[in-house]
């Protein structure tokens, strides 16, 4: 029983460490967020990787490809992970 409920817990951006590396599964935002964000390398099935997490609950420093972007944590929690 245990095995399943962590089976089936989404894993979301907030949820990395640095040095961990997620793929993008999908994006809960708005349409005009969401093409702001893929405008900036977020995109689905993109391989991510966090850098850095700022302490008392500050931005996440995140690494898509080529581009470093700094997240809020409330924002990095949309982000789902495959």
């Amino acid at each position: 029983m245990q095995l399943e409920l962590e089976h089936q817990k989404q894993l979301h951006l907030n949820d990395l460490q640095p040095g961990d590396t997620g793929v993008i599964d999908c994006l809960h935002f708005n349409e005009d967020y969401k093409r702001r964000l893929c405008g900036m390398g977020l995109r689905c099935d993109d391989r991510i990787t966090c850098i850095r997490r700022a302490s008392w609950g500050g931005p996440m420093h995140v690494r898509v490809g080529s581009t470093d972007l700094f997240l809020r944590l409330k924002e990095a929690s949309l982000i789902c992970l495959k």
